[in-house]
């Protein structure tokens, strides 16, 4: 079968890096890291594994930071033991189609969505677990590393079938629609954010970013605390629309001056254009994480108040971290999902949202490639002021 993965080499990693600087899409061509290649079909290799038929998979900005191999080598991310190779796609809905004697999370027929991608103390089958993982926060694992996955190639959404541990498939309610369940996966990562600093009634909250996990950001906090007041800085007049929808107050390419309107702070301009709030929002998610992003979002939180960075970003520069200390911020970073405060999971979560309605997918899902036309996909998701593009799903 073909699968869409990354080779870890550091000599391709390197070439790749150099092509970059004179050609920005040099991931798609003949020096990239990424493969879209011929690989065994994998079997299950103990009973413990199941396998399933791939039906389509979202593309996600993780999923470019891989092909684009946007890492800095001295970056925390760069030294965390990783694998040979990384089969990609994990926003994905499959179905069942054989299962281990000892598989007791799902059926062969269930339609389900991936929990957990990256090896985990489940997958690794390690016993007893690490603490995260025992606590449900299965992308902290201190274990990655230790022992490897019993194949190379498991498989991944972009993958035509792919194989699970039993700990990693989600099952998808009957009533979902499979556009729905192509968002289980982003929705549970943006309510991991939101529940990582819950906002209470009268709250004013602010999401920073307006791509598919902003706009879902601002559908969990609108359905988690009805009662907060939610804006939405938005670089996209389509993203305005969507956001507004969404029940957001919108903040298109906001300066300090509109932030500081909407938040009732007082807007402070210092020495060469420095521009401050005394005052702010009482909580902030970024999620888009780049550094300019960061550095307003620790400008735009009131002081004492939350600042949670859902974007992620695998090569940092240089932050002023000082409003932190100065503000007494709280900052919280978050990783995808996990088991929530109260037991159930962040998909347990999301599947119950999009039952009820708080998101419509036909809004979020914009563009569907089949899966050979993977480069027209990325070439889309990276000219968003043209194509419009939010959510862009590979069909197999």
């Amino acid at each position: 079968m073909k699968s869409l993965y990354f080779e870890n080499s550091l000599a391709r990693v390197l070439a790749l890096k150099a092509a970059s600087l004179v050609d920005r899409h040099a991931a798609l061509g003949p020096l990239s890291t990424l493969r879209w290649a011929e690989v065994p079909e994998p079997r299950i290799p103990n009973p413990r594994w199941l396998k399933v038929r791939n039906l389509a998979c979202g593309l996600c900005g993780t999923d470019l930071h891989f092909m684009f191999m946007e890492l800095a080598p001295k970056g925390y991310a760069a030294a965390v033991p990783g694998v040979a190779a990384k089969d990609l796609g994990h926003e994905l809905v499959g179905e069942v189609i054989e299962t281990g004697d000892q598989v007791d999370t799902c059926r062969v027929g269930d339609r389900v969505a991936m929990r957990i991608d990256w090896p985990s103390c489940a997958q690794l089958e390690i016993d007893p677990p690490c603490d995260p993982c025992a606590r449900g926060r299965y992308m902290l694992c201190t274990q990655v590393g230790t022992r490897d996955l019993p194949l190379r190639h498991p498989g991944g959404g972009f993958s035509p079938r792919m194989v699970m541990h039993r700990s990693q498939p989600f099952v998808v309610p009957a009533d979902l629609s499979q556009d729905a369940a192509l968002l289980l996966e982003p929705l549970a990562s943006a309510i991991h954010g939101v529940l990582a600093a819950p906002p209470t009634n009268g709250d004013r909250v602010l999401v920073v970013g307006a791509g598919t996990i902003g706009l879902l950001t601002v559908a969990a906090v609108r359905a988690l605390a009805p009662g907060a007041q939610v804006w939405c800085v938005t670089r996209y007049r389509f993203q305005s629309d969507v956001a507004q929808a969404l029940g957001a107050t919108i903040l298109e390419r906001a300066s300090y001056a509109d932030i500081a309107g909407a938040s009732g702070a007082r807007h402070v301009t210092g020495y060469l254009g420095n521009q401050i709030l005394l005052g702010g929002f009482d909580r902030v998610f970024d999620t888009v994480g780049n550094d300019r992003s960061l550095h307003d979002a620790l400008r735009w939180v009131r002081p004492q108040g939350d600042l949670v960075v859902m974007g992620i970003n695998f090569d940092p520069g240089r932050i002023d971290y000082s409003p932190i200390w100065a503000r007494e911020i709280r900052l919280t970073g978050i990783n995808c999902h996990a088991t929530e405060s109260d037991g159930r999971t962040s998909f347990d979560i999301a599947a119950d949202l999009l039952r009820a309605g708080a998101v419509d997918p036909a809004r979020i899902i914009t563009h569907r490639f089949p899966m050979p036309r993977y480069r027209d996909a990325v070439r889309t998701f990276l000219d968003k002021a043209n194509s419009r593009a939010i959510k862009i799903v590979l069909d197999h």
